[in-house]
């Protein structure tokens, strides 16, 4: 549940039950707001690009599920749960890539990382390098790197470097 797959959908939910026990919207949804998976991460994203105050982008998206006359509040409400919703998911991964940066020890590491959520959400690379930060030895120097070429192409890249390794006999430290 951190993927772009499936953080709008974990947002929808978290509104649809908002709105079912009457803490926004007024108590009343729409068929969009009761539909597994009508609601996809480039929302997320969206909302979460407006600035302080702001609800251009939000009302925006809020528009494209027919709910078109919401309040400052409501929108403030709807910017803090997907802001929520992402912190998550960028704090989870980061856990992830934390663990591994301090298991192999090294001075400096570079992580690839690939998906849309992190090319496309305007926080979410900045949400990793802090968490990560906090849970890594400061020891250990860390980048972020875009990669662009796809999960495949990197997965058979890693494959590579792993079966010249062991031609060369190089084993990786425990």
């Amino acid at each position: 549940m951190v993927s772009g797959m499936y953080m709008g959908e974990v947002v929808r939910c978290v509104l649809a039950s908002l709105c079912k026990r009457g803490l926004i919207f007024g108590g009343v949804g729409t068929p969009k707001l009761f539909q597994p998976y009508v609601i996809d991460t480039s929302f997320v994203s969206i909302v979460e690009s407006d600035k302080k105050d702001e609800f251009i982008q939000t009302r925006a998206a809020l528009q494209r599920m027919d709910l078109n006359d919401v309040t400052d509040e409501e929108c403030e409400n709807v910017k803090l749960v997907c802001c929520r919703v992402s912190t998550r998911s960028a704090y989870l991964v980061s856990a992830a890539i934390a663990t591994i940066l301090n298991k192999i020890k090294r001075p400096h590491t570079t992580v690839g990382v690939d998906g849309s959520v992190y090319r496309f959400h305007p926080h979410f690379h900045n949400l990793m390098v802090k968490k990560i930060s906090e849970l890594t030895n400061p020891e250990y120097n860390f980048d972020l790197m875009l990669s662009e070429d796809g999960s495949g192409r990197g997965a058979a890249l890693v494959a590579a470097v792993a079966a010249k390794h062991r031609e060369m006999g190089i084993v990786p430290s425990q």
